[in-house]
């Protein structure tokens, strides 16, 4: 019996630091940015209750150290519009909180273009030399060549670089985020400030600022932040004073004040010690310091931030605990931050990895010696320790200690120990077949058998091609069937659609009433995904035109399909709940494969691919251009393209004569020369009635010649509707 347990529990150990090998692996390495991205997660959660414990220690007031001139609703009320102040209220200002014997003086405020009163701007510029405390807030943007911004090879004409920036060796520059650009145009007002520093946030992927950069680069030198910049200025120490050893900390050397010791990772970023919530700095109205309601002597030997928290300034971000935040108090507390030195302390990697691998092999050894009710007891008590021991610490301390490392490790050491004692592989392997049979063709359900590990639990990066399809106006259709028609017309349709995407060795996904959703290149790795992807769509229209001869044949009514393709990262993985749950994949290129199927609408076309999808076809397909479009919910934006065949089929008279003249009227179109497109245009419909682009943009041109495009208009068309 003794032999047997200690059989066990050695088995135990092996299997706790396999566990802690595949946890390292995963969340060090193949997938570090998702787990990263779950471990700052967690940290909001911790941080609700350390902004709580702060605000029990101040009893609720205010930190005065740093004063907010907040550009408020109600100073908006009384001045009237923002763009419309005179600059003249930023030079008194200026003047009045400079005699109050302020430290410094920071306009977390953009001044973009010179004011339409060049006397305005000549106060302002003044006023900032004259005080000799002010720092302005500038910005750094990419380059956007469809919007004619192209990189800047030297720092704007009159900006005396060296006194306002940094010059450090290449190994360390490399560690901070580049810039190709400097925004802003009133160059004399940085000349004037005491410094600049940029306003630029760098949130994480779901768009929450828990980091500030501290420099970036641009044009081969370092710009500081404006927070930094503030503090470096009130120490009296310049560009030549900053050290930066990488991936620890940056140092500022002062003769007068000492040494300024800042904790950076990897990135050159600067965690944010939030200190509360709105308002917890304090705010006094821009309106009232500009009428001198507010005693001067109040700004004695404080940090003043000129910034805005009225949400029409679009000055609100994300952070940690609140979805609204006034930029301008994350830079109050970044200045608090460098001015008191309370930083918050990460956990160090190595005690990291060692965490992961005790936990893994002890919860390995307990799920091994014990029955799985009591070792799976045992295993929820030490991850709530864990997590009771992370929330105190950093609410207390502000220690950053990793949780969702070690809560992985075990989970899945007490699951890798589950599987060990009492799942065998032939049933590994019947859950595959069973789970995937329906969905993919056999040799792929073959291969996976072979290969179990490619459905890694917890989702795989992967590089494929999205597809989406739906009937148009099914609606319409059903009202004119009985349900029990219906659903065989449909069932007929959806199994002539699933044998092409099987055909193509593609996974289906799933059907969500008339819509089919599809991937190539999951869960089997396919170099040719994107071309898989069109040749079924064109297979699947075939398909339908053969169907839709046969209804009319019956005297039932007819379908036509729209069909969107997008190629690019997403993740696939199981998604579900704990005893149920389905391989799937999502990200932000399976939603735009989505967003296109419905984009044909738009254009009367029937398959519309992303240009991502263009770039992984070889020359064996026939495309035209559609647009450039925005989708709903989406920034940047992207060019569609029609697929309209293989280039081995022989394209209609009409469509050869229609395609050029199509061509002729987009490059018209967009020149903004519309009777020129619309002539193009009409003369493709003209070869082809059924052209839907062609009527598409003819309304779209009168449109235009009635509403004129702005002069700087990038052809970029807006989709309001999913």
């Amino acid at each position: 019996m003794h032999k047997k347990l200690s059989q066990r529990l050695l088995t135990g150990g092996l299997v706790g630091l396999a566990a802690a090998a595949l946890i390292l692996l995963a969340t060090y390495g193949l997938q570090r940015t998702l787990f990263d991205a779950f471990e700052a997660k967690s940290l909001d959660w911790r941080y609700l209750k350390r902004i709580k414990l702060l605000w029990e220690q101040r009893q609720g007031a205010a930190i005065e150290d740093i004063i907010i001139v907040d550009i408020d609703n109600r100073s908006l009320e009384k001045l009237g519009r923002f763009s419309q102040w005179p600059r003249t209220y930023h030079s008194q200002i200026i003047d009045y909180i400079t005699e109050g014997g302020a430290r410094a003086i920071g306009f977390d405020v953009l001044f973009m273009e010179p004011d339409s009163n060049p006397a305005n701007d000549s106060s302002f510029i003044h006023a900032t030399e004259k005080s000799g405390i002010v720092y302005h807030a500038m910005s750094f943007s990419m380059a956007n060549p469809d919007a004619f911004l192209y990189p800047m090879e030297a720092p704007p004409e009159g900006l005396d670089a060296e006194r306002l920036s940094a010059k450090m060796a290449p190994e360390i520059s490399r560690m901070f985020k580049n810039a190709d650009r400097m925004d802003g145009k009133l160059i004399a007002l940085y000349q004037a400030a005491r410094g600049i520093g940029f306003a630029n946030f760098s949130p994480d992927n779901d768009s929450v600022i828990r980091t500030m950069p501290l420099f970036l680069n641009f044009t081969g030198r370092q710009y500081f932040s404006l927070s930094l910049a503030m503090v470096m200025g009130s120490m009296r120490a310049g560009p030549q004073d900053v050290t930066v050893v990488p991936n620890q900390e940056v140092i500022i050397h002062s003769r007068e004040q000492g040494s300024l010791h800042i904790p950076i990772n990897d990135k050159g970023r600067m965690l944010i010690n939030y200190q509360g919530t709105f308002q917890t700095f304090r705010y006094i109205s821009y309106y009232d310091v500009l009428m001198q309601r507010i005693p001067k002597e109040l700004f004695d030997g404080k940090f003043v931030l000129v910034g805005t928290s009225a949400a029409g300034l679009s000055d609100i971000r994300p952070v940690p605990f609140q979805d609204a935040f006034p930029g301008v108090e994350i830079h109050a507390n970044l200045i608090y931050n460098l001015l008191t030195g309370r930083y918050i302390r990460v956990q160090k990697p190595v005690s990291v990895w060692l965490l992961v691998i005790f936990f893994s092999v002890l919860i390995a050894l307990v799920a091994m010696a014990f029955r799985p009710w009591l070792s799976g007891l045992l295993g929820v008590l030490i991850s709530g320790g864990l997590a009771w021991l992370a929330l105190t610490w950093f609410s207390r301390n502000a220690f950053w200690l990793e949780l969702v490392r070690p809560t992985l490790a075990i989970l899945f050491s007490f699951l890798f120990a589950f599987i060990y004692r009492y799942v065998e592989e032939e049933r590994s392997k019947r859950y595959i077949k069973n789970m995937f049979q329906h969905y993919l063709t056999a040799t792929v359900v073959d291969e996976l058998l072979k290969r179990p590990d490619m459905l890694k639990l917890g989702g795989d990066r992967r590089i494929a091609t999205a597809f989406f399809s739906d009937i148009k106006d099914f609606t319409t259709v059903s009202e004119k069937l009985e349900p029990e028609e219906l659903v065989a017309q449909l069932n007929e349709y959806l199994t002539a659609m699933t044998e092409v995407v099987l055909h193509y060795e593609g996974y289906l996904d799933k059907y969500e009433g008339d819509a089919i959703m599809a991937v190539f290149g999951v869960p089997v790795e396919q170099t040719d995904h994107a071309r898989r992807g069109c040749l079924a769509a064109l297979e699947m229209q075939k398909r339908l035109i053969a169907l839709r001869a046969k209804w009319q044949a019956e005297g039932k009514p007819v379908f036509y399909a729209r069909m969107g393709l997008n190629s690019g990262a997403m993740i696939a993985g199981n998604v579900g709940g704990v005893d149920r749950f389905d391989y799937t994949v999502i990200g932000d290129s399976v939603n735009l494969a989505s967003r296109l199927e419905g984009a044909n609408k738009q254009y009367g076309t029937s398959i519309m691919i992303s240009e991502f999808t263009r770039d992984f076809l070889n020359d064996e397909f026939i495309l035209r251009e559609l647009d450039l479009i925005r989708v709903k919910g989406k920034q940047k934006p992207v060019r569609v393209y029609e697929l309209i065949g293989e280039k081995r089929s022989q394209l209609s008279n009409s469509q050869l004569l229609s395609l050029p003249e199509y061509e002729k009227g987009l490059a018209a179109y967009r020149a903004k020369q519309w009777d020129t497109a619309i002539a193009a245009f009409r003369r493709a419909l003209a070869a082809d009635v059924h052209d839907g682009p062609s009527q598409t943009y003819i309304e779209r041109c009168n449109f235009y010649k009635k509403n004129p495009v702005p002069w700087d208009w990038d052809g970029v068309f807006e989709m309001k509707t999913k």
